[in-house]
């Protein structure tokens, strides 16, 4: 739609002339469709950015708040880079339905992650052996480029899941040379752990 060129143009009218009148451009009848002409090709782009700002990929501003607004997400004083953001993964939150693969999916499509990359199990596997639990593992952090991001998927991930079951460790992972870090994030606290490693070990954040 934003390519789309309109057909409004002041020779395009003076082609649909007939041949008796007179259309070169200092002729009265060019002067007037001019007027015409321009004002329709103003309405036309006008329309055009309508309809590219009603993505939220490209809106700004006020526009991008009517968006949010739409879906409950309200800006509360963020930028627009964030607030599409926000507004993005309130989307995907509303298609999950609880089960391991549409919290893969949440995580996935928010972060423009690989499905493959994300482990989702329950905690009763684990030592705590908790019932109620899961945990989602293995999020490359180079998917992380603010810091936000972090607990807000954290907190749509735990909207996301069956009433009565708790997120209870979200762990990103990198690469590092030196030092791996693990941070453990949990639906009331975040945790780091240094930890000494050897050359090009993965390490979790």
């Amino acid at each position: 739609m934003a390519d789309y060129q309109a057909p409004y143009n002041l020779d395009s009218m003076l082609n649909e002339l007939p041949i008796s009148l007179q259309y070169s451009e200092d002729s009265n009848n060019a002067k007037m469709l001019k007027v015409f002409a321009d004002e329709m090709v103003n309405i036309q782009n006008l329309l055009n950015k309508i309809e590219t700002w009603r993505d939220v990929d490209n809106a700004q501003g006020k526009a991008l708040d009517m968006i949010g607004e739409d879906h409950g997400v309200y800006r509360n004083g963020v930028d627009d880079d964030f607030y599409r953001f926000e507004i993005k993964v309130k989307r995907i939150q509303r298609t999950t339905d609880g089960t391991y693969d549409s919290l893969i999916k949440l995580v996935a499509n928010s972060l423009n992650a690989d499905y493959s990359d994300i482990n989702v199990r329950p905690m009763y596997e684990d030592e705590s052996k908790e019932p109620n639990a899961v945990k989602i593992t293995n999020i490359p952090a180079t998917y992380i480029d603010d810091p936000r991001k972090k607990q807000l998927v954290l907190n749509q991930l735990q909207q996301s899941v069956i009433a009565g079951v708790r997120v209870a460790l979200v762990q990103y992972v990198y690469q590092t040379a030196m030092t791996a870090y693990i941070s453990a994030f949990t639906q009331q606290q975040k945790h780091h752990y240094p930890i000494l490693n050897e050359s090009n070990l993965k390490g979790v954040i």
